[in-house]
């Protein structure tokens, strides 16, 4: 615990990096609300055309623009330190250098699981508003939390993935650009064969959290089953800490 509280401070006490922070968490959520309000000129059709979920759905993409404000923030405070050198005195004070990965880690998992809650349920509340104001019938409750929740899963997964990746790199830019491929990893996937799709769309995390949320398209290559994408996005951050913490090891810095 005083290892994590120490990262903490190491974040909180700048303010820069406080600015950052709530500066994300704004942005995500008002241009969650920006794309609900221009859906006539990206769409050509108006809001009120579109399904309810849709129109929820439309809103909360502020969660992704979010993670992808945490992904920088977070693969920038990591290179940083490796690129500063910085990180020789904090291992100087804490030689166990797992437990320094895990504590990263466990501090980025928090900051984005705050972020992830606050920004989907904030989306999720403008979203119900343009609901109203087209006069639809909200969407089943059921279906909104469970979406709401999956969301939510995607700022801490690719922030988890952005930690491992930083670590392996030891440089902003590798920590950026390995979970920013990963993120956009099934729209490549979509010029395979169609048999090579359907061995890898069910492994993708995008699938992974389109079926935590209920995104997924029933029968589809996406739609795994809930405990299959669990397992998919653990397998993923296991390899991936594995690999970081491996080299964080082995590696002189």
């Amino acid at each position: 615990m005083r290892m994590i509280r120490t990262e903490w401070m190491k974040i909180w006490s700048v303010k820069s990096s406080r600015i950052y922070l709530i500066a994300t968490m704004l942005a995500g959520i008002l241009i969650g609300v920006l794309f609900s309000l221009t859906i006539r000129l990206t769409q050509g059709r108006p809001l009120s055309e579109f399904e309810p979920m849709q129109i929820v759905s439309v809103n909360m993409l502020g969660v992704d623009v979010a993670s992808l404000f945490l992904l920088v923030f977070i693969a920038m405070q990591i290179g940083r330190e490796f690129q500063e050198k910085t990180i020789q005195s904090y291992l100087s004070a804490t030689p166990a250098r797992a437990r320094y990965f895990l504590a990263k880690a466990a501090v980025f998992f928090l900051i984005a699981l705050v972020t992830g809650v606050v920004v989907a349920l904030a989306t999720q509340i403008s979203g119900r508003f343009f609901v109203a104001s087209v006069h639809k019938q909200m969407p089943p409750a059921a279906e909104l939390w469970q979406f709401t929740a999956g969301v939510i899963v995607m700022p801490v997964f690719y922030a988890l993935l952005t930690v491992c990746a930083s670590f392996s790199a030891r440089n902003t830019a590798g920590g950026i650009l390995a979970p920013v491929f990963v993120l956009f990893l099934p729209e490549l996937v979509r010029f395979f064969p169609e048999m090579l799709q359907a061995m890898t769309i069910p492994a993708l995390p995008a699938s992974a959290i389109h079926t935590l949320s209920g995104a997924a398209e029933k029968g589809s290559l996406e739609d795994t089953g809930v405990m299959a994408a669990v397992l998919v996005l653990g397998s993923w951050l296991f390899l991936s800490a594995a690999s970081a913490v491996w080299k964080f090891r082995k590696q002189d810095i």
